[in-house]
This record gives structure tokens, sequence and C-alpha cells, in this order.
């Protein structure tokens, strides 16, 4: 990612330039990649983590009109679905609720942070590296209350609530009531905190 200028250095463009399709053995960081390295401890260490970081910064930029929101078409010859592309500039933790905006910079003006992104963040251990991040966390940390609960925004519980291939935090049975609701949000909150060393 950083031996690279951008994601167009490594592809090839297919379908009379419509789509782009990823040159031999090349390879671009998608939300899988960091699923791996935040649920793995055997890579990290200080060089790595500030590695990461640093692709991270670069992902989320958005100085080049060409790349921002500009998600690859596929991992393979073919063009398949671009769910979980990291974008070439323009990541954001902040989403919509309706991907790929979960990863790419939206337009719109309801945005709820994606606490599971930022969760895999803080456990690869770079919140203290990526200034957006450090934002991230410490405005998820002025919703906590002296309770230690909570109240951060959820809007777009299709990110949170039950389970499936591209979501899914909620470990309470129903959000029927306030309190199971406030439970799985706190929880992921102080995951996020724990996890960038600002919660014990």
């Amino acid at each position: 990612m950083l031996e690279v200028d951008s994601v167009l250095d490594i592809t090839r463009p297919i379908q009379k330039g419509k789509k782009l399709v990823f040159k031999d053995y090349e390879k671009w960081p998608c939300r899988y990649h960091l699923d791996i390295l935040a649920h793995t401890g055997s890579w990290k260490n200080e060089n790595n983590i500030k590695i990461i970081a640093d692709s991270v910064i670069k992902l989320m930029k958005t100085d080049r009109p060409e790349l921002f929101n500009l998600i690859p078409q596929t991992y393979i010859d073919n063009p398949v679905s671009t769910l979980g592309a990291f974008p070439a500039q323009g990541l954001s933790v902040m989403c919509r609720g309706i991907y790929p905006f979960p990863v790419t910079h939206p337009n719109g003006t309801e945005l709820d942070y994606n606490l599971a992104l930022i969760e895999w963040f803080a456990r690869c251990g770079i919140v203290p590296h990526v200034p957006a991040l450090q934002k991230a966390v410490n405005e998820i940390m002025d919703y906590v209350d002296d309770n230690g609960i909570c109240h951060i925004p959820v809007k777009y519980n299709d990110l949170f609530k039950g389970w499936g291939p591209y979501g899914g935090l909620q470990l309470e049975v129903d959000w029927r009531s306030k309190t199971r609701r406030a439970c799985d949000i706190t929880f992921r909150a102080l995951l996020i905190l724990h996890y960038a060393n600002l919660w014990a």
C-alpha cells in the first residue's frame, strides 16, 4: 500500500475502461484484512503498527479527486462486488449505514460512527498514530456518562443489530428496552476505549 502512489498503479482497465481489475499478484487492503489484523497479535510490533497507521492515514486522505471514493472493482481478473474493499482515498469511520458507505467518505448529513470499524482499528493499536481515529475515540469517550453508560447516537441499526456477513455487533437478545440497547452500545464503546488505552 505504501509502496505505490495509488491503486491506479496496480490495476488495469477492462470493459472499455469502465472497471478496474488488479494486475497479477497485486493486492489492496479491505475490511477482511483489517478483521484478521484486529483479531491476531503475532504481527504486532512498533514498526508494523506504524506501517498500518501510515497506510490508514493514506487511505483517509481526500486530496486527489480522481481517487476519492474510488473502490477497486475486483480482487481477481473478473469484476466482483466492491463490498469490503477500502477506497483509494476517502476511507471514513463515519457512515450512513448502507454499503459501501461504511468505508467510504459519505456526502450525506446524517452520519454515525462505525463502531465496528473503529474497534478493529483500536485493536490494531493504531489510534495514537492516526489523528482522525484519535478524534473519533475522544468523541466516543465524551458520550460516556458518570455512570459509565455510553449514549453515542446509533441511528443505523442495520450496522449494529443482528449478525450477518457484513455486520452485527448485537449481544443482547433484542433492543426492545432502552437498557438492552444501552448495554450493547456501551460494551462496544468501552471495548474501543480499552483497546485505545483510554479505559482500564
